[in-house]
């Protein structure tokens, strides 16, 4: 396995969801959360389907693995759902760290499962890239007025989230390794935008089609959404899962520094420890792997 590569696609990853978070932000504030991620799959399903027609050669399609991407396209989608339950509910500043917390998930089902093998010094840089991706999105004065456990502050939504995305990205490795990394990310984020339809059509939510502003930003979220979810495939196809998740669930970072050009929003101290701590990660174990 490249992980010197690996990590590479792994930063990417992390710009390329960064990005699509942050400026997704006004599109679903305009459009609501269903729609968002409707037109958001759209778009991702035809730049995913051009790339994997333009640069694809052998395909080897087995029904079965395929079948095992529209699974987790219904777990990533259903997380998302209830991701956004929990922010509707709770405090942004206690549900998203607690969500970000699956990439401990992550890290832990690939260390068992795919018997993936790091050292102590890759693991303990892994544990200091997650210390800053939950406090990048922490605010202690949240966490402290909120009523942790029940319903209305959101945190078992954010519990059930983190448990769902930790298995997400997991289990992606599974069909990348017999479809390849390209035709995994369009079967799964194709899947999103297939179960999203389906639930606005069934939970009978009004349907907006974007004006030309919206739209636009809604190509952008779903450009650099797929490139991130492009090259997340990508890293864990030639490196370790427990490697690269950690760099790609650090977007946040991206998110809050886009926040703060952009929306002009102000930056906690926890925030800009958080900074510091992801990027003496991301810098020693980009030297260590190259050393």
């Amino acid at each position: 396995m490249d992980i010197n590569i690996g990590i590479i696609f792994g930063l990417l990853a992390m710009l390329g969801y960064g990005l699509s978070n942050a400026i997704a932000k006004v599109s679903v504030k305009n459009l609501g959360n269903k729609n968002a991620i409707l037109f958001r799959g759209i778009f991702i399903s035809l730049f995913l389907l051009t790339v994997f027609l333009l640069f694809s050669q052998e395909v080897f399609l087995s029904t079965t693995y395929v079948l095992i991407g529209f699974i987790i396209s219904l777990i990533a989608y259903v997380g998302f759902n209830i991701f956004y339950q929990a922010l509707k509910l709770g405090e942004v500043g206690v549900v998203t760290p607690i969500a970000n917390s699956s990439v401990i998930i992550t890290v832990l089902l690939s260390i068992v499962f795919f018997e993936e093998s790091i050292t102590w010094i890759q693991f303990s840089l892994i544990l200091l890239i997650i210390t800053g991706i939950v406090l990048v999105s922490i605010n202690l004065r949240n966490v402290r007025s909120s009523d942790l456990f029940k319903i209305s502050s959101g945190i078992p939504f954010a519990l059930i989230t983190c448990l769902l995305w930790g298995f997400v990205f997991f289990l992606y490795k599974i069909p990348i390794n017999i479809l390849g990394p390209i035709l995994t990310s369009f079967i799964i984020e194709s899947g999103m935008m297939i179960f999203s339809g389906i639930d606005i059509k069934f939970s009978r939510i009004h349907f907006i089609f974007p004006n030309k502003r919206n739209l636009i930003r809604i190509f952008f979220v779903a450009f650099f959404g797929g490139a991130g979810t492009l090259f997340f495939s990508s890293g864990i196809s030639v490196s370790n899962v427990s490697v690269v998740a950690p760099l790609t669930f650090a977007n946040p970072l991206i998110s809050i520094i886009y926040g703060k050009f952009v929306y002009k929003e102000k930056l906690s101290t926890y925030q800009y420890l958080a900074i510091i701590l992801i990027l003496i990660g991301i810098i020693l174990i980009s030297f260590y792997n190259n050393s």
